[in-house]
């Protein structure tokens, strides 16, 4: 009698790094994956291209009914007060401007002495900044849980770093490296059911 086949492996590949930022292992392990043939690559280099290019990033999360603040792309003058962000392939880094004063300096810092773009988004002076994790689209933190809910479905990162604007509502900001050696146990384990292990 002859046996049946063997069940087909999973096509599936769910990548926990927490790090998918271009020219990292873990952006070389999504194109690896996607490169196998892998039917499902979570996350692809789009995915982490779109997720952690703030400019891209916010507009993918507008295109999705997610609520953005006012921004723009710039390399030296911007409305302050602002949160910037730099645009370019080596920093990773931002910055809260509050004051005229303080505007020249984050410009330089964040364009490395006015090379490459930053996106700067409005706030109001009274605007607090907000950071939660989100692992396969939850969170500890249950304030956020319909916005890890939402963005994971939106971006298909499953470890990320959060940030948001707060003043009266909630606006999107960027999505950040979270590395998976500092998840908690809870987080490895939602994870883990995620993947199906």
């Amino acid at each position: 009698m002859p046996q049946p086949p063997d069940d087909p492996p999973s096509t599936r590949s769910l990548l926990l790094s927490g790090n998918y930022e271009y020219m990292t292992d873990g952006y070389y392990a999504c194109q690896d994956a996607e490169l196998s043939g892998a039917a499902d690559v979570m996350p692809t280099c789009a995915d982490a291209l779109d997720a952690y290019v703030v400019p891209i990033a916010l507009e993918k999360a507008a295109k999705a009914g997610v609520a953005v603040p006012d921004w723009v792309l710039t390399h030296e003058y911007f409305p302050v007060p602002a949160v910037c962000y730099g645009v370019n392939p080596f920093s990773r880094k931002y910055a809260v401007v509050r004051q005229e004063s303080e505007r020249e300096a984050a410009a330089k810092q964040l364009t490395w002495n006015f090379k490459y773009t930053m996106c700067c988004q409005r706030i109001a002076a009274e605007t607090q900044i907000a950071e939660f994790r989100m692992i396969c689209g939850k969170t500890e933190q249950t304030e956020f849980a319909d916005w890890a809910e939402r963005l994971f479905a939106i971006f298909r990162i499953p470890v990320a770093t959060v940030r948001l604007l707060r003043n009266g509502r909630l606006e999107f900001s960027a999505m950040e490296i979270l590395p998976f050696k500092q998840l908690t146990p809870t987080e490895r384990e939602w994870a883990r059911r995620f993947a199906g292990g």
